[in-house]
C-alpha cells in the first residue's frame, strides 16, 4: 500500500549546488572580498571617511561609520564562513543600498554611475546568496508541488 505522504526530492538548484560545493564557497569569498577591502579602507582612514559622511549632511558621522564597519565585518564573516550566509547577505545589503543611494547617485558623473552599476551587480550577487538553501540544508520540494 502506498503512503499518502508526498515524496520529497531535491530541487534542481539544490542538486546543482551539491555537485560543486566548493564553488559556492569560492563565490561567497570573492563577493565578500569587496566588503573586506572596504572595511580595511574605513579602518585605516577613519577620520577621512567620517568627514566624507559628514560632508553629505549626515548627522553623527563617526557613529554611522562604526555601524557601517560592523555591518561590513559581521556580514563579510558570515558570508565567507557560509554560516548564516543569508543573514550575512542581508547585513551587507543593509550597508550597500543606502551607501549606493547617498554616495553614488549622481548619474551625470561617469565615476559615480560606474560605482552605482558595480554596486547593483554586487546586490544581485547578494540576492543570489540570500536565495540559496539556508545553512547548507538543501531545499526539499514535494512531487505534488512540482506538478502545479
Amino acid at each position: 500500500m502506498r503512503s499518502s505522504r508526498p515524496q520529497l526530492r531535491l530541487s534542481r538548484s539544490a542538486q546543482r549546488s551539491r555537485s560543486l560545493p566548493w564553488l559556492d564557497g569560492l563565490a561567497r569569498g570573492l563577493l565578500a572580498l569587496v566588503f573586506v577591502h572596504a572595511l580595511v579602507g574605513k579602518l585605516t582612514n577613519f577620520a577621512a571617511v567620517a568627514d566624507t559622511i559628514a560632508a553629505k549632511g549626515l548627522p553623527l558621522a563617526p557613529l554611522l561609520l562604526v555601524l557601517a564597519m560592523g555591518l561590513l565585518a559581521v556580514g563579510s564573516a558570515l558570508l565567507i564562513l557560509g554560516w548564516r550566509q543569508r543573514l550575512g547577505a542581508v547585513l551587507l545589503l543593509i550597508f550597500l543600498v543606502p551607501t549606493s543611494l547617498i554616495f553614488h547617485s549622481t548619474l551625470g558623473d561617469t565615476a559615480d554611475r560606474i560605482q552605482l552599476m558595480k554596486n547593483l551587480a554586487i546586490m544581485g550577487g547578494l540576492l543570489l546568496v540570500f536565495n540559496q538553501p539556508s545553512e547548507g540544508r538543501p531545499r526539499l520540494r514535494s512531487k505534488s508541488s512540482r506538478s502545479q
